[in-house]
């Protein structure tokens, strides 16, 4: 029997079943080859890739160095152009002849005219001169009277007030859209060596610049800035004297990335080399697998003759010793047992025979087919095994990346936040203190980066339990609403909850954040419309919904959105549209409460959340809220602190930064290092932070209690302890807080060190007060 063809096969499994086909039958030399060009291709294409990739680099860094190049070039032309004019003008102005005709004769002689009309351009750059009085009358000119090289008015109030000033001067003015130079010479008669009058002169700057794409900017000229596609190198002017005050800068623009005819040979190249490789490989396995199978050539020409002819005493020739000669001995044995049998044949009746090989070839193929089947599901189990340790293994590989990503950037992150919070601090009102506050900022991005990784990890160790109470979504809509519908209005959106009076028991920090992140989604993927925030009430479930206009969601993506790091529409990992973490929280906090949390969207049209909450929510009419207290800033007070991290960077910085809140600070690398410090001291310390990683494989656990034992010891209080830690391993996070000692999570702020040495003085004005010694005081777990 055969198996039914199906009536209408899928189209999409048409291809994989011609390649299938392809590598599983034909001739074991042709499929040798196959895979082997398969494999040249791959290998092709990653070093065309890779030659590409490193050409287009080189060609844009070459391309950005010969803008810088002629950028440079352009400005010492443009300098030369300067010192030239300058120059002239200044040789012009100190000419004996002109101040003397100036004085002799009082302003009236005209032979200066056809003199001056010599100097229409200097240096190939047309400038206007006019020669005056020492009162800043005009008394002879180059014969520029035309536009727009015409002396204006103002100009020559200008100079008349460089006159009084008695010195030279310049500045650039702007008459309609042109912008000029404009300067003046004093004329000093030898005899008296007073000014006896002015030489002005008048130059367009484009004329200055010789590069079509260069122009020239002075030190009031804000530089516009570079179309898209374009680059702007700038380059400042070395000039006279005369014109430093203007502060003349050259900036030319050229395109951003280099033109494309040269990277046009590379693609045709690259592939006439391939295809000639592909080619050579193809052909050289070939010949390979025809040498390699020429053995199973001469055994399937055997077993052809013997099926065509009959057995008549042939053998397979032997060649090596490898699997295929062991094939062939193994078929030398079977024609052996061929013979046997066919003289075992000759010796029986025909009839008996004929039974026995049907009884035999019957049982062969019953066998083979259990054979078969037994292989077949002996083979799936083992794929299926696999697949779920490769899945296993992936998951570990990867919690265990992020665990130890997050806490080799914590520790450096942790001494720069130390380090920056004492320096702002020392700094005061410096003017570098602006500086402080940038570094801050961008630690502050990369903590919040951070406490994502570490709320990721506290859900997956199973170390947040919920804090079940009545909450009233009427308040943390409202709360919502407050925060984000400004930030919604900036960017066009109009945000509104729908109010309500629904309660449910639940946890109100957790719920709050589920709401609140879906909320941040909508927003950053939403630039116009609207956001709508409400719940619904049907058939005892409780229906939180979040709508909004964005962008949307292709239905391919519709299941991986909750998973870590994934985004949809942000390829170039733009920070404001953040780190792919929001949901993946979401669908955590919502397992972790029973809920269940689904999306259904449109692309270009909108996306609507909805978190499902089978507990039934009651009416109730809320009470008004009181106000939140106002948030006081701690009282670090005075005290003894003992720093255990065996990271010099971060102990340093911690130290730094409690002496900087007048604590005084014993800072040690181990616990051995802190019980000798501590030995030589008759007061013992206030508040002990330990980090939780020290070396030789010891932890921050061991140190503290190492403390205490020895401080009770000598009959003292055990003071406040703090683990800091930057892990965020599962486990570690799930060991460190079943401690029982309060876990801050690397990297802390300086607020959070002044609240713990705030926390510290009120436990020790407390344990002083009740007098007591040796016992510690009930650990809170502070949040990371």
């Amino acid at each position: 029997m055969t198996d039914p063809t199906p009536l209408d096969p899928p189209a999409y499994g048409s291809v994989p079943r011609t390649a299938q086909r392809m590598l599983t039958s034909g001739r074991l030399a042709r499929r040798f080859a196959l895979v082997s060009l398969m494999l040249g291709v791959l290998i092709a294409i990653l070093i065309g890739a890779s030659l590409y990739v490193v050409s287009s680099r080189h060609l844009a860094r070459q391309h950005h160095a010969n803008v810088e190049a002629n950028a440079s070039l352009a400005a010492r032309q443009t300098e030369g152009l300067l010192n030239t004019l300058v120059t002239t003008v200044r040789e012009l102005a100190s000419n004996s002849m002109l101040a003397t005709a100036l004085v002799d004769s009082a302003g009236k002689e005209t032979y200066l005219i056809p003199f001056l009309g010599s100097f229409n351009h200097i240096a190939s750059v047309p400038v206007a001169l006019v020669f005056t009085d020492f009162e800043g009358e005009p008394i002879a000119d180059n014969g520029r009277h035309a536009d727009p090289l015409a002396i204006a008015p103002a100009d020559m109030a200008w100079l008349r007030a460089a006159i009084a000033a008695g010195k030279p001067a310049a500045r650039v003015v702007q008459q309609g859209d042109t912008q000029f130079l404009l300067a003046a010479e004093m004329l000093i008669y030898s005899r008296t060596l007073s000014p006896e009058g002015a030489l002005l002169y008048k130059v367009p700057l484009d004329f200055l610049v010789l590069h079509p794409e260069a122009e020239l900017l002075y030190a009031g000229d804000a530089p516009k800035p570079p179309p898209p596609d374009m680059m702007a190198v700038t380059v400042p002017l070395t000039v006279p004297e005369r014109l430093a005050s203007l502060g003349l800068t050259l900036r030319l623009e050229a395109p951003e990335t280099p033109p494309s005819a040269l990277l046009s040979w590379m693609l045709p190249a690259y592939g006439m080399v391939g295809l000639a490789a592909l080619l050579a490989i193809y052909v050289g396995s070939r010949a390979v697998g025809n040498h390699m199978t020429r053995s199973l050539r001469d055994l399937e020409r055997l077993a052809g003759a013997i099926a065509t002819d009959g057995f008549t005493g042939q053998r397979a020739e032997v060649r090596g010793n490898d699997e295929v000669s062991a094939l062939a001995r193994g078929f030398n044995a079977m024609l052996d047992h061929i013979a046997g049998i066919q003289r075992d044949r000759e010796m029986r009746a025909a009839e008996e025979i004929t039974i026995q090989r049907t009884l035999a070839e019957r049982a062969e193929q019953a066998r083979a087919e259990a054979e078969s089947a037994r292989n077949e599901t002996e083979r799936s189990r083992q794929e299926a095994v696999m697949a779920l340790m490769v899945a296993e293994r992936a998951n570990a590989a990867k919690t265990h990346f992020l665990a130890a990503a997050s806490h080799d950037l914590r520790q450096p992150v942790q001494s720069l936040v130390l380090l920056t919070s004492a320096l702002a601090i020392r700094l005061g009102d410096h003017p570098a203190a602006s500086l402080v506050g940038s570094i801050e900022a961008s630690m502050d991005a990369l903590c919040r980066l951070l406490d994502a990784i570490l709320d990721i990890s506290k859900l997956d160790a199973g170390t947040v339990s919920p804090n079940v109470q009545a909450v009233s979504l009427g308040t943390i809509f409202a709360r919502l609403e407050g925060e984000y519908r400004l930030r919604a209005a900036e960017k066009g959106v109009a945000f509104r909850s729908v109010p309500t009076g629904m309660t449910l028991t639940a946890d109100a920090a957790l719920l709050e954040r589920i709401i609140r992140n879906l909320v941040e989604n909508a927003l950053r993927y939403t630039d116009h419309g609207r956001i709508l925030l409400g719940c619904r009430h049907a058939r005892g479930v409780l229906r939180i919904q979040v709508y909004d206009t964005g962008i949307g969601i292709p239905p391919e993506h519709l299941e991986r959105i909750f998973h870590e790091f994934y985004q949809i529409s942000n390829p170039t990992r733009d920070r404001g549209k953040g780190l792919g973490l929001g949901l993946a929280i979401v669908d955590r906090l919502a397992r972790l409460l029973g809920y269940r949390v689904h999306v259904a969207s449109r692309p270009n049209k909108g996306s609507c959340f909805t978190l499902e909450i089978p507990t039934p929510a009651q009416a109730a009419i809320e009470a008004p809220s009181a106000p939140a207290p106002a948030e006081q800033a701690p009282e670090p007070g005075r005290g003894t602190a003992l720093v255990i991290d065996d990271d010099p960077l971060v102990r340093e910085g911690l130290t730094l930064l409690i002496e900087d809140f007048g604590w005084r600070v014993t800072a040690a690398d181990s616990a051995g290092h802190a019980l000798r410090l501590l030995s030589g001291q008759d007061r013992p310390p206030d508040l002990v932070i330990a980090d939780y990683r020290l070396e030789a494989g010891a932890t921050g656990l061991q140190a503290i209690k190492a403390v205490e034992v020895a401080l009770r010891g000598r009959g003292f209080a055990v003071p406040t302890s703090v683990v800091l830690t930057g892990d965020t391993a599962p486990q570690r996070i799930a060991d460190a807080e079943a401690s029982g000692y309060r876990i801050l999570h690397k990297p802390i702020a300086a607020k959070e060190v002044a609240q713990l040495l705030s926390d510290a003085v009120l436990e020790r004005s407390a344990t002083e007060g009740g007098r007591k010694t040796g016992s510690r005081r009930n650990p809170v777990i502070l949040p990371g």
